[in-house]
């Protein structure tokens, strides 16, 4: 049975024909902020970080976009108020990234994946991101079933990833112990690193530092 619940604005977001859907994943505990500090619901900009990074998908044309939830589940969900997203939740959140991943992939292919041409999977404490990131990755050369485009920025790989629909199995097995590098390991040939502008693919915010710098910036 899938996790999906219905989207925060009210209505099923659907993706139609090889459409890419989005995959935030927002379950950690943000661990190295502190005691009772949850990243992803700390404001940049006068707004919740992880607000930014769904709005950058959904605003760079994605027709669907699901956040995987786990850690604070509730409070996630009211920060995306009015953000067309949809939530998955991942029981097994404190086991790590790669059980969010595996919660994510799951639900999609519960519905089938006819619809599916891949999914862009972010990671939901980037600040810095924009629609413009996103179409940068996404935009440009045909994109297969098999191919995986990652953004870079000064030599440095970052988020989103774009995984085609045949990888849907491989990251819906994914565990504690396995990340979504693991993928890029296995199919060095599927593999395009896309140069693009600025560092808002990189500059996360798992420390207080890294916050204020963000907020500085």
């Amino acid at each position: 049975m899938s996790a999906r619940d219905a989207a925060s604005t009210g209505g099923r977001v659907s993706a139609r024909g090889d459409a890419l859907v989005g995959l935030v994943l927002a379950a950690g505990a943000s661990r190295r902020m502190g005691p009772d500090r949850n990243k992803l619901l700390e404001e940049v900009d006068g707004r919740p970080v992880v607000a930014t990074v769904a709005s950058a998908l959904v605003e760079a044309g994605l027709e669907q976009v699901v956040v995987v939830v786990g850690y604070e589940a509730e409070r996630v969900r009211e920060a995306l108020a009015g953000v067309a997203t949809e939530f998955v939740h991942n029981e097994a959140w404190e086991q790590g990234m790669g059980t969010s991943l595996a919660a994510g992939a799951a639900s999609l292919m519960s519905d089938g994946t006819e619809h599916l041409g891949g999914v862009l999977v972010t990671v939901g404490d980037l600040p810095g991101l924009r629609a413009a990131h996103v179409r940068a990755v996404v935009d440009g050369a045909p994109f297969g079933p098999t191919s995986i485009r990652v953004p870079t920025h000064a030599g440095h790989d970052g988020h989103p990833v774009v995984f085609g629909a045949a990888h849907l199995a491989a990251l819906a097995a994914l565990d504690a112990d396995r990340g979504a590098r693991s993928i890029l390991e296995a199919n060095p040939q599927d593999v395009e690193r896309v140069a693009v502008g600025g560092d808002g693919i990189l500059r996360d915010v798992d420390t207080p530092d890294a916050l204020e710098e963000a907020r500085r910036r």
